[in-house]
């Protein structure tokens, strides 16, 4: 897995250093450049934190989290070989924006999961803070933002297609870490009442809620 995320990151460094060595320095070509420097950034990370990662408390058994986490993690790598569409300037513009955000959302993400990073379902150190406090998986919401921006740069039913099955495979996979840490760790349970799965505009709701009432709130029986 180390040597992987090393390859790539390789491979996207050199890409990135043979494209600002020969770019036209326009808008859009700044911003392309921008995408793959988060890329390449998100991609070191990972090979940072999986080297440095703290052992296993508990890992998930079978064989299905363990397909589920290498198809939903490696899944998108597979739209490197559907053929190109070309797509308009503009819609071009907007993928690789999408892609910066969802790229550096991850990495704001990845930062503060550092050591407990994992591909299968493990558990290591429970996080619940940084944007881990917002939503209990981040990690995932951000890369599905990285997604759409893939898709969005070559939109066909085989790119759609495959990113849906990645989605899917993304979620099975979320569902094995939730049973994972839920055993591992007892305040899990208390924070999964507090902290909304996946969409961060429910976390407002979701904690009002939850909230004990406030004494100005209050009804006061009568007597």
């Amino acid at each position: 897995m180390i040597l992987y995320f090393t390859i790539c990151a390789t491979l996207k460094a050199g890409t990135l250093v043979r494209a600002l060595r020969y770019a036209e320095w326009t808008i859009p070509r700044i911003i392309d450049g921008i995408a793959d420097v988060a890329a390449l950034g998100f991609l070191v990370l990972i090979v940072a934190t999986t080297v440095t990662r703290l052992p296993p408390l508990k890992t998930a058994r079978g064989i299905e989290p363990r397909v589920s986490a290498l198809i939903g993690c490696f899944a998108t790598v597979t739209l490197i070989a559907v053929p190109r569409l070309q797509t308009p300037p503009q819609l071009q513009i907007v993928a690789d924006l999408v892609t910066i955000v969802g790229f550096g959302l991850c990495i704001w993400c990845l930062w503060w999961l550092g050591r407990s990073f994992s591909i299968t379902a493990q558990a290591r150190r429970l996080v619940t803070a940084g944007p881990y406090q917002i939503v209990r998986h981040p990690l995932y919401a951000c890369e599905a933002i990285v997604l759409l921006g893939v898709v969005l740069r070559n939109p066909t039913w085989m790119t759609i297609a495959i990113g849906a099955t990645a989605l899917a495979f993304q979620y099975r996979r979320l569902i094995n870490e939730e049973k994972v840490l839920r055993a591992a760790f007892s305040e899990y349970d208390a924070y999964s009442r507090r902290t909304p799965m996946l969409i961060p505009f429910l976390s407002l709701s979701w904690r009002w809620r939850n909230a004990p009432p406030s004494p100005k709130t209050m009804q006061v029986p009568p007597r």
